[in-house]
C-alpha cells in the first residue's frame, strides 16, 4: 500500500505537535525536554525563566533553533545575538554557546 506524501506529512506533524509550550505551569528552573527523536535528528524544547543563564557549552552536532516565546541573548563564540519570538539561528557542532533569558522564553532546538 502506497502512502501519499500529504498523509505522511500529516503523520509527522502530529508526532511533533507541541501545543502550548508553557503548559500553564510556573517556571522553577531551566527545563529541557525531548519532543521528538529519530536516527537522523532530535527536537528539544528548552524553557527558561527570565534571568536564567544556560552556561557556555558545546554540542556534538550541528543545530538549528527558533525562539517560540520570549527574548534571549544567545552568545555564539563570544558574539551575542539578541533573539526574539520568531527569530532563528543555526550553528555548527563544537561551537561554544550560551543562553541568557531576558524574558520567560521557549526555544525549539533541532540537532
Amino acid at each position: 500500500m502506497e502512502i501519499s506524501n500529504k498523509l505522511l506529512n500529516n503523520l509527522i506533524i502530529k508526532k511533533m505537535h507541541l501545543g502550548n509550550t508553557f503548559g500553564g505551569t510556573p517556571f522553577e528552573k531551566i527545563k529541557s525536554e525531548q519532543v521528538y527523536k529519530e536516527e537522523r535528528f532530535q527536537v528539544m524544547l528548552l524553557r527558561m525563566q527570565k534571568g536564567e543563564l544556560l552556561k557556555p557549552h558545546h554540542s556534538t552536532t550541528d543545530a538549528f533553533l527558533t525562539v517560540l516565546d520570549g527574548e534571549v541573548i544567545f552568545t555564539l563564540n563570544e558574539t551575542p545575538f539578541h533573539l526574539k519570538k520568531g527569530d532563528m539561528l543555526t550553528f555548527k557542532a563544537n561551537e561554544t554557546h550560551a543562553v541568557l533569558a531576558l524574558q520567560d522564553a521557549s526555544l525549539l532546538i533541532v540537532k
